[in-house]
């Protein structure tokens, strides 16, 4: 009998205590909002190298070069047909680079994952 009254009453204090109102807040750094947002778009490259153009050609200027696992936000992309061939660019803030070149994701979060999984 003590057993049951003392469960009872654990129980009750238990069911009441989690109505009290809770004051706790969760705080989030903005660097940590950023990585969420699903606005911008982030690319990591896949292959070991490629390189960054001035515009969406093979024959453009190469601006810089990027190796594998570099993370990049997307500025758009464009589609460039090439001798009857399509073929998507994905440009960066300096440059382009062919979409065949890169992973993207909806979010920095997800490309920052996917470099742990690498």
């Amino acid at each position: 009998m003590y057993t049951r009254c003392l469960f009872f009453s654990v129980l009750t204090l238990l069911f009441f205590t989690s109505c009290l109102e809770k004051n706790d807040s969760i705080s989030f750094r903005e660097e940590d909002l950023k990585a969420i947002e699903i606005e911008d778009r982030w690319a990591v490259v896949s292959e070991p190298y490629v390189s960054c153009r001035e515009k969406p050609a093979y024959d453009a200027r190469i601006v810089r070069n990027l190796r594998r696992g570099t993370l990049e936000k997307v500025e758009g992309e464009k589609t460039v047909t090439t001798d009857g061939k399509a073929e998507k660019w994905i440009a960066f803030s300096d440059g382009w680079v062919p979409s065949a070149s890169v992973r993207v994701y909806s979010n920095r979060l997800r490309a920052e994952k996917s470099l742990q999984s690498d």
